[in-house]
């Protein structure tokens, strides 16, 4: 019997393994597009400075000033005297206000570049942070002392630690997000309760029994349980927001300040939840056209609120389109009702003030980001070439040694 040509004895293999595949499987893969860390740090530190040489020459820096020469003492709320603490124990340390304005601003760093790592992010999906980590609104408060920077750094480590735990579960990952879910509530109590509320629904999602349920079905009970215990607790919430949260947002900004609102009037809960529709945009835009006019310093940050509004909008737009099962689920049932209690606590203090409003804002811009951050720690496991077929190249150079 005639034995097979030798084209014909390997045919099979070089179906199997072709010239361009072999090529490809020893070609270097290209590296991909990433945000490092030291790039994190560099955008803090130049913040930084920025606020402290030129911004400080045409608005003040919020409390910073009295944080750094101890004004406030223990009759002053226990978060703020914490923070004069810190801040006055680095003054003294390093003895120059800029240095501590620095340590502040890396820790804010620290937390952001560490929610970089864990989401290892990469390509089209480090676009919205940086956009947030490049604007003003943003990079003035989380760069000097006060308590932006600190709630920034802990919010920071928290939605790192719970993308990592997204990738692979951990039971220290769980206690550290949990102890800055605390440092948050201490911080700014309602956002930190929304991200208490964000951390309570991901971990049910994540680790508590399967329903079954779709996505769908999943929502329609979630809102009815959030009706039923927001008619359940109405009196309370109702006084506290009348009686405590209102009164105190309008203490904050003074009649002289020159952007203060004196048009904006909100005295009930009702009207706070029924204005929502022009109050929340007006909220996160922060200046509008007139007062910009009025005073042209502000424009930088009218335009800042310009690209969170419709980061915001891209964001829930993400949200919804994320990778079915789990991830979509996290995103949709825990962080756009937590994003939605944040936006709603923030109002009061946000329309009063556009240029106070902004310190305040400042404190959740990062969490308008995660679901790049999850979806892009969801790509990187899959992003990975895969390894060479071995068995198939041995087969191939096998038979084209014979």
């Amino acid at each position: 019997m005639t034995t097979r040509s030798r084209p014909d004895r390997y045919h099979g293999a070089m179906q199997d393994v072709p010239y361009v595949d072999l090529a490809a499987e020893h070609r270097t893969p290209p590296a991909r597009n990433v945000l490092g860390k030291a790039s994190v740090y560099g955008i803090f530190a130049c913040w930084t400075l920025f606020a402290v040489f030129v911004y400080s020459r045409y608005s003040q820096l919020g409390d910073a000033a009295s944080y750094l020469t101890g004004q406030y003492d223990e009759e002053s709320s226990a978060r703020t005297y914490l923070v004069t603490q810190i801040a006055t124990s680095i003054v003294r340390l390093v003895r120059v206000d800029v240095l501590a304005h620095m340590v502040f601003s890396m820790f804010a760093a620290s937390g952001v570049a560490y929610l970089v790592g864990q989401a290892r992010l990469h390509g089209p999906y480090r676009w919205p942070l940086l956009a947030i980590l490049l604007i003003p609104s943003f990079g003035v408060w989380a760069s000097v002392v006060g308590r932006e920077a600190l709630y920034i750094g802990l919010l920071g480590f928290f939605m790192g630690a719970m993308v990592s735990y997204m990738r692979k579960r951990g039971f220290w990952k769980l206690v550290f997000a949990m102890l800055c879910v605390a440092g948050m509530i201490f911080i700014r109590a309602p956002y930190g309760a929304a991200m208490a509320l964000f951390f309570a629904m991901a971990w049910l999602l994540m680790r508590g029994p399967r329903t079954g349920l779709s996505l769908g079905v999943q929502a329609v009970v979630l809102m009815m349980l959030g009706a039923v215990v927001l008619v359940v607790a109405w009196p309370q919430l109702d006084a506290y927001i009348s009686g405590e949260v209102l009164p105190k947002a309008r203490s904050y900004f003074t009649i002289g300040s020159a952007t203060t609102r004196m048009w904006v009037n909100i005295d009930s809960t009702n009207e706070l939840f029924s204005s929502l529709w022009w109050t929340l945009p007006l909220s996160l835009v922060g200046p509008t056209p007139g007062e910009v006019f009025t005073r042209p310093v502000m424009f930088p940050f009218m335009v800042s609120g310009l690209i969170v509004f419709f980061l915001l909008l891209y964001a829930i737009q993400q949200a919804f389109g994320a990778p079915s099962g789990t991830p979509r689920k996290v995103l949709v049932l825990a962080w756009l009702p937590a994003m939605t209690i944040t936006l709603v606590s923030y109002v009061p203090f946000g329309v009063y003030n556009p240029g106070s409003g902004i310190r305040y804002a400042s404190c959740f811009l990062l969490f308008l980001v995660f679901p790049w951050m999850l979806r892009s720690a969801i790509a990187s496991t899959v992003d990975v070439p895969a390894r060479p077929r071995r068995h198939q190249i041995i087969q191939y150079r096998m038979a084209e040694s014979t």
